[in-house]
Protein backbone atom coordinates (compact mmCIF):
# COMPACT_ATOMS: atom_id res chain seq x y z
CA UNK A 1 0.00 0.00 0.00
CA UNK A 2 1.14 3.76 -1.10
CA UNK A 3 0.48 6.87 0.63
CA UNK A 4 1.03 10.47 -0.17
CA UNK A 5 0.87 13.35 1.95
CA UNK A 6 1.83 16.69 1.57
CA UNK A 7 4.39 18.30 3.18
CA UNK A 8 4.23 19.41 6.70
CA UNK A 9 5.40 22.42 8.23
CA UNK A 10 5.11 23.96 11.77
CA UNK A 11 5.15 27.81 10.70
CA UNK A 12 1.73 28.70 10.61
CA UNK A 13 0.27 29.83 6.85
CA UNK A 14 -0.47 32.78 8.13
CA UNK A 15 3.03 33.67 8.36
CA UNK A 16 3.74 32.64 4.66
CA UNK A 17 0.87 35.11 4.01
CA UNK A 18 2.46 37.82 5.76
CA UNK A 19 6.12 36.94 4.47
CA UNK A 20 4.91 36.83 0.18
CA UNK A 21 2.68 39.88 1.41
CA UNK A 22 5.36 41.69 2.69
CA UNK A 23 7.94 40.52 -0.53
CA UNK A 24 5.34 41.56 -3.00
CA UNK A 25 4.81 45.42 -1.05
CA UNK A 26 8.80 45.95 -1.38
CA UNK A 27 10.57 47.95 -4.04
CA UNK A 28 12.65 45.81 -3.93
CA UNK A 29 11.41 42.97 -5.14
CA UNK A 30 9.34 44.26 -7.89
CA UNK A 31 10.75 42.02 -10.59
CA UNK A 32 11.00 39.21 -8.58
CA UNK A 33 7.98 36.62 -9.59
CA UNK A 34 5.26 35.58 -6.86
CA UNK A 35 7.05 31.77 -7.17
CA UNK A 36 10.43 32.81 -6.37
CA UNK A 37 9.03 35.20 -3.64
CA UNK A 38 6.63 31.92 -2.36
CA UNK A 39 9.71 29.78 -2.41
CA UNK A 40 12.13 32.22 -0.62
CA UNK A 41 9.74 32.39 2.19
CA UNK A 42 8.93 28.89 2.42
CA UNK A 43 12.77 28.43 2.54
CA UNK A 44 13.34 31.16 4.97
CA UNK A 45 10.45 30.25 7.74
CA UNK A 46 11.71 26.74 7.43
CA UNK A 47 15.13 27.70 8.50
CA UNK A 48 13.90 29.93 10.75
CA UNK A 49 10.69 28.54 12.80
CA UNK A 50 11.59 24.27 12.01
CA UNK A 51 15.71 24.49 12.20
CA UNK A 52 15.65 27.53 14.55
CA UNK A 53 18.53 29.08 12.75
CA UNK A 54 18.96 32.51 13.01
CA UNK A 55 16.85 35.50 10.94
CA UNK A 56 19.45 37.25 9.21
CA UNK A 57 21.14 34.35 8.10
CA UNK A 58 18.11 32.80 6.80
CA UNK A 59 17.09 35.12 4.93
CA UNK A 60 20.09 35.90 3.05
CA UNK A 61 20.80 32.16 2.57
CA UNK A 62 17.29 31.98 0.86
CA UNK A 63 17.71 34.88 -1.19
CA UNK A 64 20.82 33.81 -2.37
CA UNK A 65 19.05 30.17 -3.82
CA UNK A 66 15.59 31.94 -4.73
CA UNK A 67 16.62 35.46 -6.49
CA UNK A 68 19.89 34.36 -8.36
Amino acid sequence: MFTFSSPAHSYPESQMEDCISSALSNPATKSISRSSISNYCDCALKAIIDENKDIRESGYECAQINFN
